[in-house]
């Protein structure tokens, strides 16, 4: 690596601009709100570095050399522009290094080491910025690196080799520079990239931290050699970098030379980074960033954050302008975007101020991060900003014009004060009025700080000249009387036929349709008439004055009352043609029209079956929906059970969200319908719904699954007719099966007599017709003892379900 060796001697431009810096940072530290310290009027800085200071073995600290944070790039831009102030480029020279740029490649990130870095034209702060960062390099360290090896950073007259060479990587003592690593961008990123090696690979290196290590005094090996014990990676880094150790000659001429066996890289980094940020072994420096110079009336509110690495607390922040000390206050807002830098407990290190009584034209601001404690106060940034003043500046906002009346609004205002101006509007060569710009506008003190937000203008003038114009806006300087200039803006006043609109025309129940839209007269803001024919037969004429919102955004001036809505029954079903027609007004007598076809709803009827369930013995139940497009009537319906009718009905019941759904057509389109003489078993049910107009019958159908379980059992007589005999009848049927069923009579709880309920009885026939007559039973049981006799009765069941039993009483006579 690079063996900087070269004396102070050859590098003694620096001196001057290094005070300089040490002067600033002086003058700050001690809240001094007087001028800058300049470079004319610096001397030998009270804050230089002196020998006793230097520790070989710690010559910067781990916590400050590996700080990626250090710098942002504006704030290495404005230390660039401060060190090097009265650099200029020199004739065939390359330009300064406040001014250098270089396109750079995408570099990819080198894993443990650096991440990767975008490419494209960037400056040398930005080089410098993003290399630290993405190494995890602090970037004051890179800065010295780069004036300690070339002298490039200070220097007013820089030379190709400087940028060619410039942190010294692959420059070896011993042997030519390797042409690869050529270059500004690519040596800034190479250094540090070679320091994040040292780091990863500690013990990989001749020069190691945490022990005694014999280290050269010069190149020459005949100078001898100084035992130091390395206290920290980041000095064991430089060393391995430079590894030469300053003897008691370079030590004794801090600034100048020593003798012939004095090397000066070790020492040189050490003092420069005392001079210019501070000690490098103490405690850091604040970092931070100067956000935002707004400007305003007479002021400019700056916003920023600062913090000190050493403390969680807030530190101050001190603000000059021009020089002279303007305001000292506390970085103690709240910034959460500061979370991911600093940590999500330690984000309250943002400040905004507003500095007031600041005359019109162009002033510097810098900002200073007040170190507290170990260290050294930062320049966050230097920044120019324009403070306005002199002549009214101002807008239109929008301007329109309707029938001789244009209609503006904007703001306006006097930079040389907050009161209130007044505009004068002109159209071609007429004056149409003054209005007040002293109207609430919000969010003006906001893009104009200062001045507040009761500069608004707005108002109708009559009197706006036909066709286009241009419209001038003048305000008044208060200061001089006179009207200037501020805003143009050209309007046409709109003429001729109406501007007509339909937004529907549709039919959407039997007999009837709906039109609407708007109709405008360009020539008048008042109400026109709309003329409707159907299929060219007259059928309404309305005004169009009915509220339409959003009209009056799309045509300004003339209001939102210009919309119309027609309703019309009674019409026949079918095709039909409608033309609108909005009456002319103005000067052009041309009406505008739009004709539009529709149709009225037809086609076959609709049918939902909502549900169908069994009902009971030989019966179910179906519900739902039918109704016809062709008319608003209830239609008929025919129910089918496998593919035979057995009833008919209307679907005319209430059927609640009916008419939300099919508007137009009411609620009275639902049905509910008992079918009976349904057989065991499962059945195929058809909703059929007869068609009116257009289409035919249609039909919905569902699959139902007939009552199953206990037989149903009747006792139509149980009596003694004559002595000792007793007559059992009634009948009894099996829900899961058309055939008979056996009946069993118990007589006292005796074993019971097992009978066929298989006699045909008339009546089932017509109750229960999927079962047939032929369930009843009628049995007489002789020599039964006189007297009380319990009979129970049991159905026998087949299928699901069980036995279904009926007990009487009754005396044997």
């Amino acid at each position: 690596m690079r063996s900087t060796h070269t004396n102070d001697g050859r590098r003694r431009p620096i001196r001057s601009a290094l005070g300089m810096v040490a002067a600033l940072a002086i003058a700050v530290s001690g809240l001094t709100f007087g001028t800058l310290v300049s470079e004319a009027t610096t001397t030998e800085s009270a804050s230089a570095a002196t020998a006793a200071g230097f520790d070989p073995g710690n010559i910067i600290s781990d916590a400050n050399f590996y700080n990626g944070s250090a710098m942002s790039g504006s704030s290495v831009q404005s230390f660039l522009n401060s060190v090097a102030a009265n650099c200029k480029q020199q004739s065939g020279g390359p330009v300064c290094l406040k001014n250098f740029t270089q396109n750079v490649s995408t570099i990819k990130a080198v894993s443990g080491r650096c991440s990767a870095i975008a490419g494209g034209n960037k400056s040398a702060a930005t080089i410098i910025a993003q290399v630290g960062a993405a190494c995890g390099v602090s970037q004051k360290a890179l800065i010295v690196l780069l004036e300690k090896e070339q002298g490039i950073i200070a220097t007013s007259r820089p030379t190709n080799w400087m940028y060619q060479h410039a942190t010294g990587f692959a420059c070896p003592d011993t042997a030519p520079c390797d042409p690869a690593y050529r270059g500004f961008a690519q040596q800034v990123y190479a250094a540090a990239l070679q320091f994040k090696r040292y780091q990863a690979t500690p013990t990989s290196w001749a020069y190691q931290a945490g022990r005694n290590n014999a280290i050269l005094y010069n190149p020459n090996a005949a100078c001898g050699r100084k035992t130091v014990y390395i206290k920290n990676q980041a000095t064991a880094g430089l060393y391995i970098y430079t590894p030469y150790t300053p003897n008691t000659a370079a030590m004794s001429n801090l600034y100048g030379s020593g003798d012939s066996c004095s090397a000066y890289g070790n020492r040189n980094f050490w003092r420069m980074y005392t001079d210019w940020f501070g000690s490098p072994t103490g405690g850091s420096s604040p970092i931070g960033s100067l956000d935002s110079l707004t400007p305003g009336f007479r002021q400019v509110t700056v916003g920023g954050w600062t913090a000190d690495p050493d403390t969680t607390a807030a530190i101050k922040a001190q603000i000059y302008v021009d020089g002279v000390g303007k305001a000292s206050v506390m970085a103690n807002a709240n910034r959460t975007d500061l979370a991911a830098r600093l940590g999500s407990s330690n984000t309250a290190h943002g400040f905004s101020t507003t500095l007031s009584g600041l005359s019109a034209g162009k002033h510097n601001v810098c900002v200073f991060g007040i170190n507290t404690g170990p260290g050294s106060n930062t320049l966050l940034e230097c920044r120019d900003v324009s403070i306005s003043g002199g002549t009214p500046t101002g807008v239109i906002d929008a301007a329109s014009a309707v029938a001789g009346t244009l209609t503006i609004r904007g703001w306006a205002i006097d930079r040389d004060t907050t009161s209130a101006t007044q505009v004068q509007v002109r159209a071609g060569n007429k004056t149409l009025g003054t209005l007040s710009a002293n109207q609430k506008k919000a969010g003006l003190n906001a893009a104009k700080p200062g001045y507040g937000d009761n500069h608004g203008y707005s108002g109708s003038l009559k009197g706006f000249p036909a066709g286009t114009q241009t419209v001038r806006v003048y305000a008044k300087d208060l200061s001089s009387g006179s009207w200037t200039q501020i805003a143009t803006k050209s309007v046409t006043q709109p003429t001729g036929y109406p501007w007509l609109a339909v937004d529907e025309v549709a039919s959407k129940a039997p007999g009837s349709f709906v039109a609407r839209g708007w109709a405008i007269d360009p020539d008048t803001t008042g109400t026109i008439r709309v003329h409707f024919y159907l299929d060219g037969k007259g059928v309404a004429n309305i005004a169009a004055d009915q509220l339409k919102s959003g009209l009056n955004s799309a045509k300004p001036g003339f209001g939102d009352k210009h919309g119309y809505r027609l309703e019309k029954s009674g019409i026949s079903a079918g095709k039909h043609n409608l033309c609108i027609i909005a009456i002319n007004t103005g000067p052009k007598n041309v009406n505008a029209s739009i004709c539009k076809p529709f149709s009225t709803p037809t086609g076959s009827p609709k049918v939902t079956v909502g549900q169908a369930s069994a009902a009971g013995l030989g019966a179910m139940t179906v519900s739902g929906t039918a109704f016809d497009p062709d008319t608003v009537s209830a239609v008929a319906l025919r129910y089918t059970v496998d593919g035979k009718q057995v009833a008919t009905g209307t679907a005319n019941q209430a059927a609640k969200g009916f008419d939300t759904a099919h508007p137009g057509y009411g609620a009275a389109h639902g049905y509910q319908q008992k079918l009976t003489g349904i057989g065991p078993g499962s059945h195929t049910v058809c909703v059929v719904a007869k068609n009116t107009g257009g289409g035919s019958d249609t039909s919905s159908c569902t699959k139902v699954a007939a009552a199953s379980g206990n037989p149903t059992l009747l006792l139509d007589e149980v009596s003694s007719p004559s002595a000792d005999t007793v007559r059992v009848r009634g009948w009894a049927i099996d829900p899961d099966t058309k055939a008979s069923v056996r009946v069993h009579v118990y007589f006292d709880g005796a074993s019971g007599k097992s009978i066929a309920a298989d006699q045909a009885k008339a009546s089932l026939a017509t109750a229960y017709a999927g079962f047939g007559a032929n369930h009843q039973f009628d049995a007489t049981f002789t020599g039964r003892p006189s007297g009380a006799t319990n009979v129970c009765v049991y159905a026998i069941n087949q299928g699901a379900g069980q036995n279904t039993q009926i007990c009487r009483s009754l005396t044997v006579k």
